[in-house]
């Protein structure tokens, strides 16, 4: 749900539909949870993907039906980062961000745009 609220955010500043902005999105929310969510990437390679690790099957998936988008370029700014974390911080239900099995900050917003650049 997470990846959800930040995404959200993103196309309140851009003209960026839903599902593009989370197919860029998605690979960086992941890599930022892994410490916390390891196993659970490790099923998602095993029974969706039938590989033994989901982040770089997921890239993989997205590569092939030619969503392996970056930020950049669908038209966003790196510059509007952190205005943008602000955004998903006032705009998001609290139970979204609270309830993430990884705390999600400002900090980890910045960090997960920035690397979907």
């Amino acid at each position: 749900m997470t990846c959800h609220s930040i995404e959200h955010a993103l196309s309140g500043y851009y003209d960026v539909t839903h599902g593009a902005g989370l197919a860029a999105l998605f690979p960086a929310w992941m890599k930022y949870h892994l410490p916390y969510r390891k196993e659970r990437f490790k099923l998602l390679g095993k029974n969706v993907f039938g590989k033994e690790d989901g982040i770089p099957a997921t890239e993989e998936w997205l590569q092939s039906v030619g969503m392996n988008l970056k930020l950049g370029a669908l038209g966003c700014e790196l510059a509007r980062t952190e205005e943008i974390a602000d955004l998903v911080l006032k705009s998001s239900p609290p139970i979204m961000l609270a309830g993430a099995a990884v705390p999600i900050g400002k900090e980890a917003i910045i960090k997960i745009y920035r690397e979907s650049f």
